[in-house]
């Protein structure tokens, strides 16, 4: 309570970085889920707006996550308390009282990043999403504390991977930050005939012994890529999905 704050050391400022991830897809998240995830998030920052609103703080800051500014795969929960701490910090801002929400990226050293997965990690470093330091998180901190604006996203960006994602899965508030591929590069990603994809065509058209190889390949090369391998040849063709580390989550990418 804040009667146990001294009276010569008033409170001048809060920062609230509570969280807890717990992934799961939307359908399947119980009661018990979303109290778990939001408790932390929404129920103690609006008891820190209610206690201190009173007061005159030169701070207000909101640890918030980019997952409510772009949302996450699997964090449906997680996301939706993140985005309600950037509607807070907003509501504040027209009360007149000082706030901040900071939507960060991953951290690279304890934090968010020691209860993500790493199939997350993996998602996320292919949408060009790079984790932070320790010292880069607290120099954007600083950095934010003397910007006014009621939210911002201190993130780390890798744009060469952003770049090639464009066309694809990276999020579309991040695919603005850089150019999109070529009309030429447009055009051989493009569907073909019939809405076939490019490969699904090539295959049509082999004989149907020479079918089953080459969907191999085709699989292969899309199972290293959603994985991170560099190269198809670790992927073994006899082990199952799960045996080669995909999630649900990385099944549908």
């Amino acid at each position: 309570p804040l009667t146990s704050v001294p009276a010569d050391r008033p409170l001048t400022a809060v920062v609230h970085a509570a969280a807890v991830v717990a992934g799961g897809l939307v359908d399947t998240l119980t009661a018990e889920d979303l109290d778990q995830v939001l408790r932390p998030k929404v129920d103690a920052a609006l008891n820190l707006h209610e206690l201190t609103r009173g007061l005159d703080l030169s701070a207000f800051v909101l640890f918030s996550s980019l997952a409510g500014t772009l949302g996450g795969a699997g964090q449906g929960a997680y996301a939706a308390g993140n985005a309600f701490l950037d509607a807070l910090a907003h509501q504040r801002r027209a009360q007149g009282l000082p706030a901040s929400a900071l939507a960060w990226g991953v951290w690279d050293e304890r934090g968010d990043q020691t209860r993500l997965a790493d199939g997350d990690l993996r998602r996320m470093a292919r949408a060009g999403l790079v984790p932070l330091t320790a010292d880069e998180g607290l120099r954007l901190l600083d950095t934010a504390r003397t910007l006014d604006d009621a939210a911002l996203a201190p993130v780390r960006l890798d744009l060469p991977a952003l770049r090639r994602q464009s066309a694809g899965p990276a999020p579309a508030l991040l695919r603005a930050l850089v150019r999109a591929p070529g009309r030429r590069a447009a055009q051989s990603a493009a569907p073909g005939p019939g809405g076939l994809s490019a490969e699904l065509s090539r295959l049509a058209a082999l004989p149907p012994a020479e079918r089953k190889d080459t969907v191999l390949t085709l699989v292969r090369n899309q199972v290293a890529a959603v994985l991170g391998h560099a190269t198809p040849a670790a992927i073994d063709p006899g082990r199952a999905f799960r045996e080669l580390g995909f999630d649900s989550l990385a099944a549908m990418e």
